[in-house]
């Protein structure tokens, strides 16, 4: 059976939140953050079913508020880009100009952002968000390089949960890998819907 067509006999929520769990796993083992989310994305450019890592869910609170119509990463701003990819480089304004780095982003200890966009048939799904303190330091051009490289991994992978459409096949998605050995270890461990620990242990 493929990795990615592995039977789960779990709810739908559940698969999501356990892919969305060990996806930001699987990235922060190899690009230094000190928080991540990953989210869903509906037809209105609403974020929502966000599970994080290292942040505490009740700062979602004043996101979903106020904040998301500041937000210089939110999906509606790269809806039309086309992007996969975004960080605090690529924006029109520097980041720690901005009213949100002021008053939410800093606030939270966050210095840095890149943001993963996932599309289906050319819109935005979901999105995961990967933050750096600025003792983390900016992306290295390793880190961009990786986020780049497993992007198409993550995005399919999502694709394939049964929340959608069926997604291109296994063959086209390992095309677009371009991972190391080791990493595509992992990545197949982690569409199996292995723990952190056990991708830890292979």
């Amino acid at each position: 059976m493929s990795v990615l067509t592995a039977d789960f006999t779990d709810h739908p929520v559940q698969r999501t939140v356990r892919f969305k769990r060990n996806t930001m796993g699987f990235l922060s083992r190899f690009v230094r953050v000190s928080g991540l989310v990953f989210y869903s994305v509906d037809h209105s450019m609403n974020a929502g079913d966000h599970v994080f890592d290292r942040i505490h869910p009740e700062e979602n609170g004043r996101y979903n508020g106020y904040f998301h119509e500041l937000d210089p990463f939110h999906p509606r701003r790269f809806a039309a880009t086309g992007a996969d990819l975004a960080t605090s480089n690529d924006l029109s304004q520097r980041l720690d100009r901005t009213d949100y780095y002021a008053e939410f982003f800093r606030p939270m200890g966050y210095r840095y952002e890149a943001e993963l966009y996932l599309r289906h048939a050319g819109r935005i799904v979901a999105g995961v968000s990967l933050l750096k303190s600025a003792q983390d330091g900016d992306f290295t051009k390793d880190e961009i390089q990786f986020l780049q490289k497993s992007h198409a991994f993550v995005e399919q992978s999502y694709c394939m949960l049964g929340e959608l459409p069926v997604a291109p096949s296994l063959d086209a998605v390992q095309q677009h890998w371009g991972l190391s050995a080791r990493e595509r270890d992992v990545v197949e461990l982690l569409a199996q819907g292995a723990s952190n620990g056990d991708i830890a242990r292979s």
